[in-house]
């Protein structure tokens, strides 16, 4: 069976979608604002103090070993993150 160029680029398109999905959602890694700082240099501390809401976040609480709770205030997905890097989410922000 031979699949004409668009159906074929419809089917890569589909397969991409679905990877990357399935990335953030399997084998999300979470960042704090901190760490997110540090990993992806095109957010600073002062533009996430502003700026949070313009990214998707979670509230996260933990307990330590001593079972004290903790709660980090956002935590951030990387993953998708670089997706919305990627996509041009941010190429219109001015500093």
């Amino acid at each position: 069976m031979i699949l004409d160029k668009e159906t074929r680029m419809a089917v890569a398109d589909a397969i991409q979608k679905a990877t990357m999905e399935a990335n953030e959602v399997y084998n999300e890694e979470w960042l704090t604002g901190k760490q997110l700082c540090e990993q992806v240099p095109l957010f600073t501390k002062e533009w996430l103090r502003h700026n949070w809401r313009m990214l998707p976040s979670e509230r996260v609480r933990w307990k330590d070993s001593n079972c004290e709770g903790h709660e980090c205030t956002r935590c951030y997905p990387k993953k998708k993150i670089l997706r919305m890097i990627s996509e041009g989410a941010f190429r219109a922000l001015e500093k």
